[in-house]
């Protein structure tokens, strides 16, 4: 697993792509919860060419930030991930309504990490990515340079 990652890390960095700019989440109740740029997925979008938008998070735990700085940073990215429940564009405008106007929404760069779903709701994102960083790391390098990577996508769906 660490060699596939770093292999593939390497491959990303040594192409010298330009890095698309992510936004992470959904709003909680009235906060938008952004990871620190410490995390292991701020690592995960950096290690596979993408730029974390959200800077000011420098610390150990995830931090809530209003719902209009959600907006701007959203309104700024080229691509948003990680879209809580929704399973189509549809789902994600009827629970983020404002968010509709965004670039990423309007040039459909908006990807969920639920591919991978049973019949019960339960995604294997939450149970088997955490032992597969490789296969994660793969599955943002596609979305991000979609022409370094021929495998198909294990985690992630792009929203339609």
């Amino acid at each position: 697993i660490p060699v596939r990652y770093n292999d593939l890390k390497k491959r990303v960095a040594d192409t010298m792509l330009d890095a698309p700019a992510v936004m992470l989440n959904t709003p909680y109740g009235d906060s938008w919860f952004m990871p620190s740029t410490e995390s292991y997925v701020a690592r995960l979008v950096k290690d596979a060419g993408g730029d974390y938008i959200y800077k000011k998070n420098t610390g150990n735990a995830s931090l809530p930030i209003d719902l209009e700085e959600a907006y701007k940073l959203t309104s700024e990215a080229d691509m948003w991930l990680n879209v809580g429940m929704a399973n189509s564009l549809d789902e994600l405008r009827t629970s983020c309504p404002k968010f509709s106007d965004t670039r990423c929404f309007r040039n459909g760069s908006v990807w969920n990490n639920n591919l991978k779903t049973n019949v019960a709701g339960g995604n294997d994102y939450y149970e088997s990515a955490v032992v597969n960083p490789d296969i994660l790391l793969r599955d943002l390098v596609k979305i991000f340079h979609p022409e370094l990577v021929e495998e198909d996508f294990v985690y992630y769906k792009q929203l339609k």
